[in-house]
């Protein structure tokens, strides 16, 4: 061997070595950069990223939980398209949510409207459709139409006429009857 090749070995091993050493810090860098974009983000953002992938997720609050695909998620407001309909979540309220199944072909797009609970109770309000609330912190169902919707309560009248006042901090999701 003469000094030539001796002298390209080292170079290679010198390039090979400084290339190495610089992918990973740009790994670094990078890993760096999500984990900081990470600490940025609200649930609100990561409920629309699990809407845009079109992942599997289920929705837990208090001793109760459901499965399905989010069809909506906007401000305080992820909706879930379930087996057995849709349900409105409040993710103010405390919900969990994880992921079960990511989605290989991709989601939906985000789109305009109803950003909280109050403005979504509005909304059945108007069309007259009766609803069913589940509050988690006293594992209480609260089933039929809304008499009033104020700054931070609900009014359900059930079938029997009982008036009920809920709390909308506390109404982990909603479901239209």
């Amino acid at each position: 061997m003469d000094g030539g090749d001796s002298l390209d070995d080292l170079g290679r091993e010198l390039r090979e070595r400084v290339g190495h050493e610089m992918r990973l810090e740009a790994e670094m860098v990078e890993r760096d950069a999500a984990s900081v974009e990470a600490r940025r983000r609200t649930l609100s953002d990561v409920a629309v990223e699990l809407l845009s992938r079109g992942d599997t997720v289920t929705v837990i609050a208090g001793e109760r939980s459901i499965q399905g695909q989010l069809s909506y998620a906007r401000g305080e407001i992820v909706s879930l398209d379930t087996t057995s309909g849709s349900i409105d979540a409040h993710l103010a309220a405390g919900v969990v949510l994880r992921i079960d199944e990511r989605s290989p072909e991709g989601g939906r797009a985000p789109k305009a409207g109803s950003a909280s609970l109050r403005a979504r109770l509005l909304e059945h309000e108007l069309s007259e459709a009766g609803i069913e609330a589940w509050v988690p912190a006293h594992a209480l169902v609260v089933a039929g139409s809304i008499a009033a919707v104020g700054k931070d309560h609900v009014i359900i009248r059930n079938h029997d006429d009982t008036e009920w006042t809920l709390g909308l901090r506390d109404i982990a999701w909603i479901r239209a009857l």
